[in-house]
């Protein structure tokens, strides 16, 4: 379960038994961004209109969808006016958390594959139509 408490008008939230514990300023807490899935400096999935703190948590350790829907009801609690899209967000986080997965495993694979093959398996996999 997520311990959230409010203090200095930023949110402090932590996991028991993991090494997860962010303090988030309240009012940035509802910041919606384009994800960008990928090497930035070449081709890659964009996503729109997603919780930038969910993807910046929830996309390198901690991914378990009860923890990610847990801090969701945060962020609707303390911004209730936000314009993220959370279908959106669930998205991005299943996607960039698959890329995380594919880009480790290419590193141990004796045929590597190249950035490119891996946004094309992704976009094909999900079928995805928004890159750059």
């Amino acid at each position: 379960m997520i311990k959230h408490s409010i203090k200095d008008d930023t949110l402090l939230i932590s996991i028991n038994k993991k090494d997860f514990s962010y303090r988030i300023p309240v009012k940035k807490i509802g910041n919606s961004t384009d994800w960008i899935v990928g090497d930035q400096s070449k081709k890659g999935i964009v996503i729109k209109n997603v919780s930038s703190w969910t993807l910046q948590l929830f996309t390198k350790k901690v991914t378990e969808e009860k923890y990610i829907k847990q801090f969701v009801s945060i962020i609707q609690e303390l911004s209730t006016d936000n314009s993220i899209n959370w279908e959106s967000t669930l998205f991005a986080v299943e996607v960039q958390n698959k890329y995380n997965w594919m880009v480790s495993s290419n590193k141990a694979s004796v045929e590597k594959l190249s950035e490119e093959e891996i946004i094309s398996k992704l976009i094909e996999k999900y079928q995805i139509t928004s890159t750059i």
